[in-house]
């Protein structure tokens, strides 16, 4: 096992222990979305796939140990899960349109009832063998700015992202050892629509960082904005869990050439042309929680 991991899994180990000796109460979750897209690019700014569509599938459980609110530290919880991506127009003699598959472990802990504090190690795994396994270690802060009686809320956030070892993660960047950070915030409102409970959000980012991450002379990444519709499914009983569905376009801008320079290498642009400077991409997900 990688020493990171190794290392990072003991530190969980200890603090899901500390916790659950003095905590008041424990849940237990799952989570399920299974999304169709027209192409699949990483947060990063990777244009991984743009032929057919593209199949992701994403499910774990979430343990959560919960002290009282008053206290500083109101709550850890752990989340494990898997994430797979099925691109349509593969096809790999040994895995057909199985194209990519990431697993994940992390701890998030709730700071003073707004805050999240967050550690996930991922690893990102092909399949076909396109790229050496990365490993990964993403730190998250997350501000929740939702007040009583109001309908919306802006929750900023920033996430430091360390590639440990493994290729790079956008291709022609430094092959691990180094990172990138993800500066965003997801404003949310919430609304009533054909007698449902909707929500309508704009997920929206910019990723910087050493130059040496991407590989080229920029400090900037990628940016992106969009717009999600999401509706309970009502119609299920609430025992199966907490359906949902949700369409939603997300808009990519790669402010780095290196980004561009990617895509010509792995086949999602013209290899003689210049890349794509920007790209939409469609999306159409269900999915459920409990």
């Amino acid at each position: 096992m990688n020493k990171w991991l190794a290392g990072f899994m003991v530190a969980l180990a200890m603090v899901t222990g500390s916790t659950a000796a003095r905590a008041d109460g424990l849940d237990i979750h799952g989570f399920l979305d299974v999304s169709v897209k027209n192409a699949y690019i990483t947060p990063r700014g990777l244009l991984v796939v743009n032929d057919g569509v593209t199949i992701q599938v994403l499910n774990g459980l979430v343990l959560g140990l919960h002290n009282a609110p008053e206290e500083t530290l109101s709550g850890v919880s752990m989340v494990f899960g898997t994430w797979s991506d099925i691109a349509t127009a593969q096809k790999d003699p040994t895995v057909g349109a199985f194209n990519e598959f990431d697993w994940f472990v992390g701890l998030n802990f709730q700071l003073a009832k707004r805050w999240t504090l967050g550690a996930q190690y991922v690893e990102f795994i092909s399949p076909p063998n396109n790229f050496k396994t990365e490993r990964n270690l993403e730190f998250s802060l997350n501000y929740d700015d939702a007040v009583k009686d109001r309908s919306w809320s802006i929750q900023p956030y920033v996430k430091f992202f360390w590639a440990i070892s493994g290729d790079s993660t956008v291709v022609t960047g430094k092959r691990g050892d180094t990172f990138d950070v993800e500066i965003g915030m997801k404003p949310n409102i919430g609304f009533n629509m054909f007698g449902a409970a909707a929500n309508l959000s704009a997920p929206t980012w910019i990723t910087v960082g050493p130059k040496s991450y991407w590989g080229g002379t920029e400090n900037v990444g990628v940016f992106s904005t969009g717009l999600s519709l999401k509706l309970p499914l009502t119609f299920i009983p609430q025992r199966l869990g907490n359906w949902y569905s949700a369409i939603g376009v997300q808009y990519y801008a790669f402010l780095n050439d290196q980004l561009r320079v990617a895509q010509t290498l792995i086949g999602t642009a013209d290899p003689l042309g210049d890349g794509h400077k920007d790209y939409v991409v469609g999306s159409f997900s269900i999915g459920m929680g409990f």
